[in-house]
């Protein structure tokens, strides 16, 4: 089979090889969703852009929405991931159906045969912006008075809290390093989530702080420093050698979700892909260090090594959620994601909650 690795860091150790399997057919090519599916459920993998409970209210009537359109479907079941890798590996390897990407990965997982659906709406709109923000109290007046500072931020893979915020600091002239390699002018707190970088902020455990524009401080004490280009929000994708009629059928229910089923949704509807509409995510994505290579094909051996590494690896990764530690105590456990070789990840976004 192929395989296909994404290059990209997790931390300032170096560079991780994510590899993920684009499937292998089975002897007979699914005819319908349900056959599609195969035990009666799709599994729909998150990417832990928010608290997993939220995650699990808002997208349980959009579940519900699919189950119900397609016989031979009892349910679909929404995973939690403890990491925006993690979500991309379990979707590339076939391991979920279905998941929400952050657009940075979506770009690179597209390479690997992963099919985007549908994008998500926000507001009447299908992009959002990277903020960067700071204390009324702190000297920091713009992008360049970040040196020497702290910074938090969400996941070294996060699209607006990660990959943007980090080229926008480059573009002020700061040395912001890239996804293989540690910033020079500033230290980096990986926060697990959008409102928990905003909330080390709010705190006073950093100078200043990157998120999406979907988190909303709760004071006025809080002040925007700057914002990026829009970034077109997250799509919603299916597994590799997922047939095109299948990817129709998913299409076709998404977009005509009803507005009863997004009601406490972080969005407001599904709509469709057009081409280009994340060229400037890739251009990020190249900026930033992400790459994509192939790789020979692995033995088994070799595959079930690694996947034993990154559950080790998602067992270390899961006590840092939330965490207010800065980036060197945050490499020695992603030191231990590093050894992974599938694993990767979306960003969620939207102006309510976030690829």
């Amino acid at each position: 089979m192929d395989r296909r690795t994404f290059l990209g860091a997790v931390g300032s150790t170096g560079a991780v090889a994510i590899a993920g399997c684009t499937g292998e057919s089975g002897s007979e090519t699914p005819e319908t969703v349900g056959e599609w599916a195969g035990d009666g459920t799709i599994e729909f993998g998150l990417p832990p852009f928010q608290d997993a409970e939220q995650l699990n209210e808002q997208y349980a009537p959009v579940f519900e929405w699919l189950a119900d359109g397609f016989d031979g479907v009892d349910t679909v079941e929404g995973v939690q991931t403890t990491s925006y890798s993690a979500t991309v590996e379990s979707v590339v390897n076939g391991h979920t159906e279905m998941a929400n990407l952050s657009p940075i990965i979506a770009v690179l997982a597209r390479e690997d045969g992963v099919n985007p659906l549908a994008i998500n709406w926000s507001h009447g709109a299908e992009s959002y912006f990277s903020y960067i923000a700071t204390r009324a109290e702190t000297d920091i007046e713009e992008l360049a008075d970040i040196e020497g500072a702290t910074i938090a931020m969400v996941d070294p893979l996060s699209t607006s809290g990660g990959l943007f915020p980090r080229y926008m600091l480059s573009q002020a002239g700061l040395d912001a390093g890239d996804v293989n390699t540690p910033p020079g002018d500033f230290d980096i707190q990986w926060a697990g989530g959008h409102d928990a970088s905003l909330a080390a902020l709010e705190n006073g455990h950093v100078d200043a702080a990157a998120y999406g524009d979907f988190q909303h401080p709760d004071d006025d004490s809080i002040v925007k420093i700057t914002e990026s280009d829009p970034i077109p929000f997250d799509p919603l994708v299916a597994k590799p050698d997922t047939p095109e009629p299948i990817q129709q059928a998913l299409i076709e229910r998404l977009l005509n979700t009803p507005e009863s089923a997004l009601e406490d949704h972080r969005i407001d509807r599904f709509g469709e892909v057009a081409e280009g509409t994340y060229d400037p995510v890739r251009s990020v994505a190249e900026e930033m260090g992400v790459e994509i290579d192939t790789l020979e094909p692995e033995s088994e051996s070799d595959s079930e090594t690694n996947e034993s590494a990154t559950n080790e690896s998602t067992t270390n990764e899961s006590t840092m959620n939330g965490s207010t530690t800065n980036e060197s105590t945050m490499n020695e456990s992603m030191g231990n994601e590093s050894t992974m070789n599938g694993s990767m990840t979306n960003e969620s976004a939207t102006n309510e909650s976030d690829a």
